[in-house]
């Protein structure tokens, strides 16, 4: 049986890694991946020395297959506990076939 299911991908600041990390595991999602990534922009937008000098910020992303209810619970806690200025939330629906 078919079953559509959401893939959220959370960009995020590596240095809240750890504390998101927390949060899921703690609200019981415990199936979901991390990816090491780095965010490109205009030294204007770049904070530390070593950002404007390298051009661009490491990031992470966590990639979470979920039923849409689950999915908006576990994006508004995010973005309540995290603000929205350090993190970028985007959704697209899959369709598993196992």
């Amino acid at each position: 049986m078919k079953q559509d299911i959401l893939n959220v991908d959370i960009y995020f600041k590596v240095e809240l890694k750890d504390a998101m990390v927390d949060m899921l595991l703690e609200d019981g999602y415990d199936d979901f991946f991390y990816i090491s990534c780095e965010k490109y922009a205009s030294s204007s937008l770049l904070k530390s020395a070593a950002e404007q000098v390298s051009g661009r910020q490491e990031y992470g992303i966590f990639r979470i297959l979920l039923t849409e209810e689950k999915a908006h619970f576990i994006i508004n806690k995010l973005f309540q506990a995290f603000g929205k200025d350090d993190i970028r939330i985007y959704t697209h629906t899959l369709t598993s076939i196992s």
